[in-house]
């Protein structure tokens, strides 16, 4: 006997077609599948009955590209992402601060380089030093690769005119060679390590509230990018208490500049602890190089509008060979941040050298942004996961001013290859998408819009619209592709008896609605093992 029936259903089967009917769950799992006739017959007086008036059931969306702690911080902090001009920026640091005097230090995230105020000499701390003065902030991004910081946020991590760049990073100087405040990929870090640990409040509010936004949004599991590691006892404590309303995996990161064996039984050691179908250390990440935006992904041929500058390369090219040799080896899956094209040959190129590693394995290359054609199949060969977040293909929608920033940095020969996802799939490349969330906003169907029209939310021309897939496409990379891609495809990814009942329930089916509206499609409700973990009361859009 069933626990829960949802009935008048149109049920998205694992070979994409429809059934009109019902589903039966026990226990969390899926039952039973058939006609509202079969289900209602397997029915008790103590099962749950729930019509959904016709809503379209699919797999649960899987992001599988995000970052929880930046998530659980953007949520409790100064968030930026929407700020329309600088002034608003500084006028969100200056209530913030009024609004919480007992904060050491005043965080903020994902500002953007294109706000119409911006000087011409950037970013600098004198701005926020004339609304906060006397406390550290430290304003982050995650977009830019980059980090804003006052005069008192320098003073506390000892930068200095005498202070010199970190290796991979810049100390963005005023023409005095002073510090201005603007500090580009490792220079943040600089500053970062000084500011506080959230406590303990801050983190489980935090947390709550990413999860909040995270089961409306219709997900059911997530894939952090790393830098996560210290909510892994806070989720245990959420999965005991029945609390965790998404399944999650989180990646480790070896830190450059070489391989590690303490690292890696640090990340053994957190893989015995947390190991559940709820939350598990999944792996490794590498960071490769920046982003297209900054100049700093890894672009050997150079930048359309900069010629000479080819970005950052993070790791020396055989030490990082090595280390990703040593994480196959010991059984790790593997994910690499690459967005230049440099970077994405230097990520096949390692995973090729460990063939049938990759083959069980499935490393991953993030973002995937600009590869060279000849690497595209490649994907396929090598058994190589293709992980991208189509949000990023209209940018502007996110941050500010940013519209057409990306191809202006890509040369024109090269364009062709941006966002390649049909061309990974004509190569036979298994493709998932992510959305990097909390450096863009959460909703997979604003993803999944993005994917086949390959234009903003405003509209304008399309990014390569040779590039664009299906709406079917795009959803199996929200679904399926995300299981293939964790390794859980033998009990994620699709509807099916015997599975754990984890739906996505929107107001229509995807593939019947406008696609201009796919944004706006409702989710309805969000299963997870059986269990309802959001429910719409209001009828609206998945949200942001």
């Amino acid at each position: 006997m069933p626990d829960t029936a949802l009935l008048n259903a149109l049920i998205v089967l694992p070979d994409q077609s429809r059934l009109q009917g019902a589903i039966g769950i026990t226990e969390g799992r899926v039952s039973i599948l058939g006609s509202d006739a079969v289900v209602r017959g397997h029915c008790g007086p103590d099962t749950t009955i729930i019509d959904l008036n016709g809503a379209c059931v699919l797999p649960g969306f899987i992001d599988s590209h995000l970052h929880l702690l930046m998530a659980a911080q953007y949520l409790s902090n100064i968030g930026l992402r929407d700020a329309r001009s600088l002034t608003e920026v500084v006028g969100r640091v200056a209530a913030f601060a009024d609004a919480h005097p007992d904060r050491a230090w005043l965080i903020g995230h994902e500002w953007s380089y294109g706000y119409p105020d911006l000087p011409e000499t950037g970013f600098d701390c004198a701005l926020i030093d004339a609304v906060v003065p006397d406390r550290p902030v430290f304003l982050a991004s995650g977009m830019a690769h980059a980090a804003w910081a006052n005069s008192a946020a320098l003073q506390a991590a000892g930068i200095d005119a005498s202070t010199p760049d970190p290796e991979g990073g810049e100390i963005v100087r005023r023409p005095d060679g002073t510090p201005s405040g603007w500090l580009k990929e490792e220079a943040a870090k600089l500053v970062q390590a000084c500011v506080p640990p959230m406590s303990a409040e801050q983190r489980r509010t935090g947390m709550m509230l990413a999860l909040k936004d995270i089961a409306r949004c219709g997900i059911t599991r997530v894939e952090s990018a790393a830098y996560d590691e210290e909510l892994l006892p806070l989720l245990s404590e959420l999965e005991r208490a029945g609390e965790l309303t998404c399944r999650i995996g989180m990646m480790s990161e070896m830190r450059p500049p070489a391989f590690s064996e303490d690292r890696l039984a640090e990340i053994r050691s957190l893989r015995a602890q947390y190991n559940t179908s709820f939350l598990r250390l999944d792996g490794i990440k590498f960071f490769l190089d920046g982003v297209l935006e900054s100049h700093t992904g890894y672009m050997p041929r150079g930048y359309a509008d900069r010629p000479d500058e080819t970005g950052t390369l993070i790791w020396d090219p055989a030490l990082y060979r090595t280390a990703v040799s040593e994480a196959l080896r010991a059984g790790f899956p593997v994910w690499t941040h690459a967005i230049g094209s440099g970077a994405i040959k230097l990520a096949l190129d390692a995973y090729a050298a460990e063939p049938d590693a990759s083959k069980k394995l499935r490393p991953r290359v993030e973002h995937v942004e600009i590869p060279d054609a000849d690497d595209i199949p490649r994907f396929a060969e090598i058994g190589a996961i293709a992980s991208l977040q189509p949000v990023m293909v209209a940018s502007s929608d996110e941050w500010m001013g940013m519209e057409g920033v990306w191809a202006q940095r890509v040369r024109p020969e090269d364009l062709p290859c941006a966002f390649p996802m049909r061309s990974l799939l004509n190569a036979g490349a298994a493709m998932a998408f992510g959305t990097d969330w909390p450096i863009v906003s959460l909703s997979p169907l604003r993803g999944i819009r993005k994917a086949v029209l390959r234009r903003s939310l405003e509209g304008g021309p399309a990014l390569v619209p040779e590039q664009a897939i299906t709406v079917r496409e795009a959803v199996e990379a929200c679904t399926s592709g995300g299981a293939w891609a964790c390794l859980r495809e033998d009990s994620e990814g699709c509807i099916a008896t015997g599975r754990p009942a984890d739906f996505t329930i929107l107001a229509a089916d995807p593939e019947q609605t406008p696609v201009e509206c796919l944004h706006e499609l409702p989710v309805l409700m969000t299963v997870v093992e059986g269990r309802i973990v959001y429910r719409n009361t209001q009828t609206q859009g998945s949200g942001d």
